[in-house]
């Protein structure tokens, strides 16, 4: 299938234009969580240099500032996930999914069409069905056929639906879409914790959960 190099190639879109409103977006989501981080840091770092307080009450100060940051940080972690999922829905739809239809015999066509590329069995079947689909002129059909290819992993039907660059605005969205991560994947889910997560102050290394949790709640106070 089109790569997105490629793609941009193709329809000669700048590195500008390939960076989309969402990238945008999650950058500048990002970009709380690292203020999170830093202001958390700080107020460690000032913590650690007095010289007056003792390892008890650093770590008792430490903890307050650590568990809160954490706490955000998670929560603009799990705000992330749930934006990447939305937005590759969104550009399934763009790509595959069908628009409020203008009229009742619109939306049975693609119901329809849905309904018989749901019933392709293979990639040959798909190959022969999109070249027919498009020979009949049925653009519902040949959507809804590329979309089956796609899932399936038949990248070739699916160029072979824009193989004229009919697709082209479809295809577009498709491209974003192939580069947007798998949300279920462990991998990705740590790597991207990781971009969050706060880090552990050297004063609670050591220290189980629980343990930062009650110096947190039960240790001592620090003007």
């Amino acid at each position: 299938m089109t790569s997105p190099a490629e793609f941009q190639r193709r329809f000669q879109r700048t590195d500008e234009q390939n960076t989309t409103d969402f990238q945008k977006q999650m950058d500048a989501h990002r970009a709380k969580a690292e203020q999170v981080r830093q202001n958390a840091q700080q107020q460690i770092d000032r913590i650690g240099q007095r010289q007056e307080l003792t390892l008890e009450a650093k770590r008792s100060a430490a903890a307050r500032v650590y568990k809160p940051a954490r706490a955000t940080t998670q929560q603009l972690l799990e705000q992330h996930v749930d934006m990447v999922r939305q937005h590759k829905q969104a550009l399934a739809r763009k790509a595959f999914g069908s628009d409020n239809a203008a009229d009742p015999m619109t939306a049975m066509a693609r119901r329809q069409a849905r309904q018989q590329a749901a019933g392709i069995q293979d990639h040959h079947e798909a190959t022969e069905a999109i070249r027919n689909a498009q020979f009949d002129g049925d653009t519902h059909l040949a959507r809804a056929i590329a979309a089956k290819a796609f899932e399936n992993g038949w990248h070739d039907v699916v160029d072979t639906w824009n193989a004229d660059g009919s697709n082209n605005a479809y295809m577009q969205p498709l491209i974003e879409l192939m580069q947007m991560p798998d949300t279920d994947n462990l991998q990705w889910r740590m790597e991207t914790a990781m971009q969050y997560a706060p880090p552990l102050p050297g004063v609670l290394e050591g220290m189980k959960d629980h343990e930062i949790t009650r110096a947190a709640e039960e240790g001592p106070e620090v003007a």
